[in-house]
């Protein structure tokens, strides 16, 4: 599901690589015991700050994408500033309160056509997406660097949608103010010409002003709230624009119970499920709205049928059914008004090599800084945008915490970098998908991962074991489900989990209730925890309070987080506003070889890198002209003509054909960086 992006600072974390012969070296956590290096992550309190500390080389990479006036500057200093551009798997938003009038029903939690509220709101909603100009934003604002979103999906999403039909059904929002005025006349917000403001057609009299947060330290979604604001007070819809800096040092106390609007963003994954867990009512809280992912309180039994089967596929094309269908509810009630998803650029130091541009994500993630390198330099200085503010893997919210914590913590399998598919292995050595008779389903669905013996945590280096994987899955679920709704944000990736089962001290079985075409990811993206460490913190709101970086649950006087987790950077420090500390885990089990083993063979298959030269170009094309029409069966085996080539075979099913072309024609001029 998508990690919530609200914050304020910008950090600058330095990561420290490992010295080899005198001179740097990729970063190779082998259990040889080198010098261990530090990452240091310190504030800074503006993006242009953070920018120029890259441009006079205090830091080597930036977390945040570019402005366009950045990108126009450094594209003519190649020599000292390296460009990289990816499609970021985000969509930014206006987010509406649908449990609070007028944006929603303060009448009814769900939609009903019988409350007026419900009707009148969901107009209300409609109106205000007519006056979002998304082109204008894109082009003036984002300077042509967006994607246009009507729906929370991202471009890597765009086959779970029906972009076609949406439209000759005339369920897209395009900018029309006349449009949203007729809307809000025909539903009885009617202009009043003396007051300039309109009337409210439930409560009486003109309207009390709406309450508009506008995040301030994101420019691009400031200027766009502005020019909402602008438009919404020029029809007389009054506006009470409190625009936070930050919201509140704790993410799950905000947003505050009355609000209506906010420049919202959520960071998604590579699958659609999000249509459940942002906007399925099971996942709304309305005791504590604001720790709901679902914190538009959107509820509505239609949409909540389709959204259940996004969440429980048996198979992709009934996913991609099911998802359609929510896309159409979706944009028929107009919870959220989804605006762009980034097309975006991050920039690092000209002479770093082996940056790996992360499909959705950009270059700062856990395999660039697992493979690149510079001669001569063994610091690296990590440009973030925004301070951390709880480094609990259970409980936060924040995705610079995410970006922390995904350097310490690891899960069973990780995402491939080229195509966000989930098939890298971490801490499991393989898997198996099956089926179980559960009360809920004949066939659902049971994974068994096999679990590495060469993995071990931080702090004393004491052995990963399969008890604290079952344990890691138990007690998310706990602090999910039966502790306080919402308590643990991998909720979304235990929420249909059964049990587990300890099949050996290698093996281990998660049960769900359903069949999905998920499972594999959920599980295996759920982050590992240390059993003799959390089972110390009562699950429920105290895990999510709980302060692992300055809290000794297990009473062994030494600071949680310190050792726990098992990946390649150990938590070392922090200090509010001024830096995190972490240090490379010289007993981390992946070996440099490994990853570049493991990047390479990725690239080729995922991307038509036939030669493995790290770029897909005319040199793959002949290689691949030579072997079409070829099989494993009926041909010679070679890389002349006519000759079955197996390098060439990109999907591994013993044919060299159209499927394996595409993948050549699709990336030609793609590099592994």
């Amino acid at each position: 599901m998508g990690d919530c992006e609200e914050g304020i600072f910008f950090l600058s974390i330095v990561l420290a690589c490992l010295v080899s012969s005198g001179s740097f070296a990729p970063i190779v956590f082998a259990q040889s015991g080198p010098k261990t290096p530090t990452m240091q992550i310190h504030i800074y309190l503006h993006p242009d700050i953070e920018n120029a500390a890259l441009e006079t080389g205090t830091i080597d990479m930036n977390d945040w994408p570019l402005m366009k006036d950045w990108i126009d500057k450094w594209a003519l200093m190649p020599s000292d500033i390296s460009l990289r551009e990816y499609v970021e798997n985000s969509i930014i938003q206006i987010d509406m309160n649908n449990q609070m009038w007028p944006t929603g029903s303060s009448t009814s939690k769900f939609y009903d056509p019988a409350d007026n509220q419900s009707v009148k709101s969901a107009e209300f909603r409609k109106a205000i997406a007519h006056l979002i100009g998304r082109e204008a934003i894109i082009r003036d604002v984002l300077k042509g660097y967006g994607f246009r979103a009507d729906l929370p999906l991202t471009p890597w999403q765009s086959a779970y949608a029906d972009m076609y039909n949406y439209t000759v059904s005339d369920l897209i929002y395009n900018y029309n103010k006349t449009k949203a005025q007729e809307i809000l006349d025909a539903a009885g917000f009617t202009f009043n010409a003396a007051t300039k403001i309109r009337r409210d057609p439930i409560k009486g009299g003109d309207l009390q002003p709406i309450i508009f947060y506008i995040r301030q330290d994101d420019s691009n979604r400031r200027r766009a709230g502005e020019l909402l604001c602008s438009e919404l007070l020029s029809i007389g819809i009054p506006v009470n624009a409190p625009n936070p800096e930050h919201l509140n040092p704790w993410p799950w106390i905000w947003p505050p119970t009355y609000w209506n609007l906010y420049t919202g963003g959520w960071n998604l994954g590579p699958i659609p499920d999000n249509y459940y867990d942002l906007y399925s009512s099971s996942m709304y809280n309305p005791v504590r709205p604001w720790w709901s992912p679902n914190l538009v309180g959107f509820c509505n039994h239609e949409f909540d049928e389709w959204a259940s089967k996004v969440k429980y596929p048996t198979t992709l094309d009934e996913a991609r059914e099911a998802a359609i269908q929510c896309g159409r509810i979706f944009l028929k009630y107009c919870p959220v008004v989804p605006g762009w998803s980034p097309k975006a650029v991050k920039a690092y130091r000209t002479g770093w090599t082996g940056i790996v541009n992360n499909a959705g994500y950009g270059i700062d993630n856990p395999y660039t800084f697992l493979n690149m390198s510079k001669t001569g330099d063994i610091v690296i200085n990590w440009g973030f945008k925004s301070d951390i503010e709880q480094l609990n893997v259970i409980g936060t919210a924040w995705t610079w915490d995410r970006k922390v914590l995904g350097l310490i913590y690891e899960s069973l399998l990780g995402d491939n970098p080229f195509t966000l598919g989930v098939t890298e292995f971490l801490i499991a050595g393989g898997y198996s998908i099956g089926s179980w008779n559960s009360k809920y389903d004949t066939e659902a669905t049971v994974v068994t991962f096999k679990i590495r013996d060469d993995v071990r945590w931080h702090g004393d280096n004491a052995s990963l074991t399969i008890e604290d994987v079952a344990f890691s899955f138990d007690y998310t679920y706990e602090c999910a489900v039966e502790g306080e709704a919402y308590v643990a944000w991998n909720y979304p990736l235990i929420i249909g989990m059964n049990r587990t089962n300890i099949v050996n001290s290698t093996a281990i079985e998660i049960y769900y209730n359903y069949r999905s075409a998920w499972a594999v990811y959920w599980a295996g993206q759920l982050p590992i925890i240390r059993k003799s460490i959390w089972e110390n913190v009562t699950s429920g709101i105290p895990a999510k309070i709980y302060d692992p970086m300055n809290t000794d649950a297990n009473g062994n006087n030494v600071t949680d987080l310190l050792e726990d987790g098992t990946g390649p950077w150990t938590f070392a420090a922090y200090s509010l506003g001024n830096y995190v500390t972490l240090k490379a885990y010289d007993q981390y089990y992946l070996t440099q070889s490994f990853i570049e083993e493991q990047l390479r063979t990725t690239f080729h298959y995922d991307s038509g890198d036939v030669n493995e030269d790290g770029i897909v170009n005319i040199l793959d094309s002949s290689v691949m002209a030579r072997a079409l029409g070829t099989d494993a069966y009926s041909y010679p085996h070679g890389n002349g003509w006519n000759q079955y080539n197996p390098a060439c075979d990109l999907n591994k099913d013993g044919k060299v054909n159209l499927p394996d072309l595409v993948r050549v024609s699709c990336n030609y001029g793609r590099t592994q960086g």
